[in-house]
């Protein structure tokens, strides 16, 4: 197999890795939420408030935290590996203060 051929197959098997690591990042999250909400008691139930609780209690959980890690060390590898890759954070203006966007 050429060079060009096992390249290829790398980076298809890192973005079929990413996309399941992604989904299962996303059913944990899922899941959190639903615990969340299934014992939320405070009158301050607004979706702002629900996803602070749900990111806080994903920032402890160490399953996440690894997927997310390689989730990461994954991309990092298909960054560098792919030429056609595209940053899926490339031009987001999320995040910082609205003054400096």
């Amino acid at each position: 197999m050429s060079e060009e051929g096992k390249q290829e197959q790398s980076v298809e098997s890192l973005r079929a890795e990413v996309a399941e690591l992604k989904a299962r990042m996303e059913a944990l999250r899922a899941q959190t939420e639903a615990e969340v909400l299934a014992k939320w008691t405070s009158l301050w139930e607004g979706a702002d408030t629900v996803k602070a609780k749900v990111d806080a209690r994903l920032a402890t959980n160490q399953e996440f935290r690894e997927i997310m890690l390689k989730a990461r060390e994954a991309e990092a590898l298909q960054a560098d590996i792919d030429p056609d890759y595209v940053d899926p954070a490339a031009g987001r203006t999320e995040g910082g203060h609205p003054a400096v966007r």
